[in-house]
């Protein structure tokens, strides 16, 4: 059984509910290998950053390992620059880092109400990213931000083909704007699906956590049908496989479901 195919909204590509999310990606060969595995097992869309050390090279290196007839891996990746000259160089880094003509998405990387106007404005990150895309360097833009607020003004925009937003049990703000993304048919990524960097830590020495075991929050986050792709961190083959092994096989969950999630995910964060 293949891994489910969802529309990265008006970017028109099909990607793989299950995305590789490859900030924490694995250094050197485990992280090369992981990356392998995940594209050799159906998984067509990966997440990088030009701040994630060796991320780009490791991905491009998977990517040259994969047969000629291989089914084409959409790859995005983002800057933390704030002008267009800063982007520009920043994504030629990134072009040859990992070894590619174009990237699918790129992405404005991490901004905030303090730099929007900035990223926006003539000279800012996202007018050097759409003459990158008139000469064919990039094939859509896109923002990732941790405020909801700041999502909703990308949106509103209608600049951008895609949004990248936190969503797990965890961290529910940004729900309006992704249903809001959806029926524009802007493509939604839904980042730390398992709570962010350490949570899985604290699930694991909590007696709260039981309940809520790697499988289930991305089961919950999979069963999100407005968002187009789920991109947790991976670093092993192991944590590849046990993902897909999920995605191949999860049921949505039902409205109680989600609900016995949402109430757990409070009790645990009312203790750790």
């Amino acid at each position: 059984m293949n891994l489910r195919r969802r529309r990265l909204g008006r970017t028109g590509l099909l990607v793989s509910e299950l995305g590789f999310g490859a900030a924490h990606v694995g250094s050197a060969d485990e992280g090369e290998e992981a990356l392998f595995r995940a594209f050799s097992m159906g998984v067509n869309f990966v997440e990088t950053g030009r701040a994630y050390g060796e991320s780009e090279y490791l991905i491009g290196r998977a990517l040259r390992r994969l047969s000629e007839d291989a089914p084409p891996v959409h790859v995005a990746s983002k800057t933390l620059k704030r002008t267009r000259d800063g982007a520009l160089n920043e994504l030629e880094r990134s072009l040859a880092h990992l070894g590619l003509e174009s990237v699918d998405v790129y992405q404005l990387n991490d901004v905030d109400e303090a730099s929007w106007d900035q990223v926006m404005a003539s000279g800012g990150t996202l007018q050097g990213l759409q003459e990158a895309r008139e000469q064919g360097l990039v094939r859509f833009i896109g923002v990732s931000s941790h405020s909801a607020g700041v999502l909703r003004r990308a949106v509103e925009s209608d600049q951008f083909d895609t949004i990248e937003v936190k969503y797990s049990p965890f961290n529910r703000e940004g729900e309006a704007v992704i249903r809001l993304a959806h029926g524009r048919d802007i493509g939604v990524i839904g980042m730390k699906p398992f709570g962010g960097f350490g949570m899985l830590g604290s699930l694991k020495a909590s007696l709260a956590g039981h309940a809520l075991d790697v499988g289930t929050l991305l089961r919950y986050a999979l069963s999100n049908r407005h968002l187009s792709v789920t991109i947790p961190g991976m670093r092993s083959v192991r944590e590849v496989e046990e993902n897909v092994a999920v995605a191949v096989s999860y049921q949505p969950m039902t409205s109680a479901e989600k609900a016995r999630v949402r109430e757990r995910a409070r009790a645990l964060v009312a203790v750790v």
